[in-house]
């Protein structure tokens, strides 16, 4: 074989690896079902771009082909690289997090990806090759699917909603959704061959059978919205092939029918009762306005008029939304970084600039989608508007992952390919060609260097820092404690983008280790690292609010209270309308002693809104401790009253106020809610503070009548009491 066919054969293979990312779902990794697909893609992809380059280089034949629709892709990178460079935090709109695994670095993979593809696959034949592999991948994951919705195989994400290998329900969904439509595409493509006919068909009722599982509404509206869309288009200008034509119009009836039936039928029991059906009967304005959305999206619109041109950069919405948090969230995700609308976080993450470059994708795809002399047929254009359209209603819910991402500039570079196809380029880029020494001896070693030291520097320390992070936070069975602080100092010394999620796991570790048996030496090397890592952390990000406040938590937990009000100081300025700052500084206050300033900022929590739940306590607490009685009998009679008894954090107030007369009290009531031997203790042990050792006694005796196993044990209690 020739080289040449050997590069061939492996740009071949490596593409149609491409749609089997899907499944992996590595274990040994942070995040694991999207920082093991993310990896994948990136080395992948830059080897796949190392070998489609050398094979440029050796046949012209393969060289990119210019369309509008390239342009678009260049552009957007360009103007998102820009955005990027003047955001809020550079590092991380480059680099992204293990959580997200986007950032630039994404862009740029798959921009390289839309390259290799759209130059690589050069006939509509090859990207039908392509589908049916992805095809056959959809269905894999289908079929994982139904063992999920049996029983055989755990939903990663709990509850009823189908989420395949992605962690995710709308993840999955908006796949099954793309699959669909290719599904119905080959089936368009092929509607004469009946045996093909059946396949495609079965792939289309499986799929959208575990869609409806997925329980994913945007998934869903988006997929029959595309339906109705591609059927009208076709109803209306299919005039050759009748059959297609009556097809439509036969779908087109149906799911208005459909949708008459459910709306008429939605307050019926068994749609109420039914876990999918009942998301879809529930959906209305009263619903809407409860949702994290209805709160975020005028945030996001504020931070968009902040900076209109370029926006934030990427991964920076986290900054709009603790600036404009708005306190009617009391109830929600308090650290949103998307604002759960793809539109939304192009405006946010490239300003209008990135935003039109964004939609210029779009625009440029059904230019070439509509334009004459592509070769589509009617019934291709259409599904493949549809598709699109699909896509977007849904991503105006929620937001992109790598593999609706993959699908989308998949889609983009098919149509590149069918609207270049009869494109012939001139010009010396593409009739250059090169000397077998120019390509052995300069071009295939400079090409071998640049792909080793890319997959080296930009997964290799993050991939090592990722599976240390995982091993640091799990006990370790021979060095114990001290291996997990070895693993710890390992993982940043990596110094890879997942430093800022390593911190936020080693301070929860420190925090465990410093209530457990560790020896204090230990105890201090971990706050010592830990400390270190946080002021590193502010140092390099100071705006960032999702840290100082981790900062200020910290502190509180060790007892430094003049540091975590130092934080908490700042945390507020930072977000100054958001209740759980507020409360995290009056902790810090009441750890210091000074009640009436605690109670003064959690007053101002609660002015925000009345109505948080958590407010009301928080209010009362701060109301205790300062002993501002009139105050206190006011929020009392605004909060629920099991509510009062079962928070520990009004037993803890008074117990620290020394207020056992209403401790008794509050116990005696949490008895009767939850008669469990835990409760009757405790209010064993404050009837003995108070001096009352007797009724103490009477309790464990009742416990003893009621349980004889409990006989033993409690003859030691009342032994102790009476000896005290």
């Amino acid at each position: 074989m020739t080289t040449k066919k050997i590069l061939s054969y492996a740009v071949w293979g490596g593409l149609f690896l491409v749609p089997f990312i899907a499944f992996i779902v590595p274990g040994n990794m942070f995040f694991p079902f999207i920082s093991g697909k993310g990896f994948a893609f990136r080395i992948l992809v830059e080897i796949l771009f190392g070998l489609y380059a050398l094979l440029a280089f050796m046949a012209p034949e393969y060289r990119p082909k210019c369309s509008w629709i390239t342009r678009a892709v260049g552009v957007f990178a360009l103007a998102i690289l820009v955005a990027d460079l003047l955001g809020a935090n550079v590092f991380k709109s480059l680099w992204s997090n293990y959580e997200r695994m986007e950032g630039f670095v994404l862009i740029a993979h798959l921009v390289l990806y839309y390259i290799v593809a759209s130059s690589f696959f050069r006939t509509a034949k090859d990207w039908y090759q392509w589908f049916n592999v992805s095809l056959i991948a959809s269905v894999m994951m289908s079929l994982y699917g139904v063992l999920q919705l049996a029983g055989k195989i755990t939903i990663n994400q709990g509850g009823a909603r189908l989420d395949g290998t992605f962690g995710n329900s709308s993840y999955f969904a908006i796949y099954l959704v793309f699959h669909i439509f290719l599904a119905l595409y080959m089936l368009a493509q092929t509607y004469n061959v009946s045996w093909k006919k059946w396949i495609y068909g079965a792939v289309v009722i499986l799929e959208v059978w575990m869609l409806y599982f997925t329980a994913t509404r945007g998934a869903i509206l988006g997929l029959i919205g595309g339906l109705i869309l591609s059927s009208v288009i076709i109803a209306w200008k299919e005039k050759e092939n009748k059959i297609l034509r009556k097809s439509a119009i036969g779908l087109l009836v149906g799911i208005v029918v459909f949708i008459g039936l459910f709306i008429s039928m939605r307050n019926v029991d068994f749609v109420k009762k039914s876990p999918v059906m009942s998301r879809f009967a529930s959906l209305d304005a009263k619903e809407i306005q409860t949702q994290g959305r209805y709160f975020v999206w005028p945030m996001a619109i504020k931070g968009v008029a902040e900076r209109p041109l370029f926006g934030w950069g990427q991964e920076n919405f986290n900054f709009v939304f603790n600036k404009n948090y708005d306190p009617r969230m009391y109830g929600q995700e308090q650290w949103f970084d998307r604002t759960h609308n793809v539109l939304l976080d192009w405006l946010i993450a490239g300003g209008i600039v990135g935003f039109l470059a964004y939609a210029s994708m779009f625009v440029a795809m059904f230019y070439y989608i509509w334009k004459k002399g592509t070769g589509m047929l009617v019934t291709e254009k259409s599904l493949l508007t549809g598709m699109i359209s699909a896509y977007v209603f849904h991503n105006m819910f929620v937001f992109d992952n790598l593999i609706s991402y993959i699908l989308f500039f998949s889609v983009l570079a098919y149509v590149h390919t069918r609207g270049t196809a009869n494109k012939e380029m001139s010009g010396k880029f593409y009739t250059k060609t090169f000397s077998s020494d120019t390509l052995n001896y300069m071009i295939a070693p400079a090409i071998v260097i640049v792909v080793a030291v890319s997959i080296y520097f930009v997964n290799v320390p993050a991939i090592s820092a990722n599976t240390t992070l995982i091993k640091s936070m799990v006990a370790q069975q021979n060095g114990g404690v001290e291996e997990n602080l070895a693993l710890f100092k390992q993982t940043f010394d990596y110094n890879s983008f997942g430093n800022s999620e390593a911190l936020e796991q080693l301070i929860q570790v420190t925090s465990q280790i410093s209530s457990s048996q560790v020896p204090e030496t230990l105890k201090k090397q971990f706050y010592d690292l830990a400390k270190l890592k946080i002021e590193e952390k502010i140092k390099a990000t100071p705006n960032d609010a999702r840290y100082v406040a981790f900062a200020e938590g910290f502190f509180n937990r060790f007892g430094q209270y003049d540091e975590a009000i130092k934080y908490g100081t700042r945390a507020i300025e930072l977000s100054p309308k958001k209740q759980a700052m507020y409360f995290e500084l009056g902790t810090s206050y009441i750890g210091k002693k000074d009640f009436a300033k605690a109670f003064e900022i959690f007053k101002q929590a609660y002015d925000f809104e009345p109505e948080s739940p958590e407010s009301k306590i928080i209010y009362a607490v701060g109301a205790i401790y300062s002993k501002n009685d009139v105050a206190l009998k006011d929020i009392l009679q605004k909060i629920d009253v099991k509510s009062f008894v079962t928070d520990d954090r009004i037993l803890r107030a008074y117990l620290e106020t020394g207020d056992i007369k209403t401790i008794i009290s509050i116990l005696t009531e949490r008895v009767k809610i939850n008669p469990s031997n835990q409760n009757k203790l405790s209010l064993a042990s404050a009837y003995i503070q108070a001096g009352q050792k007797q009724k103490a006694v009477d309790i464990i005796n009742d416990m003893i009548k009621a349980d004889p196993n409990f006989k033993t044990e409690g003859e030691g209690y009342i032994k102790q009491i009476w000896n005290q």
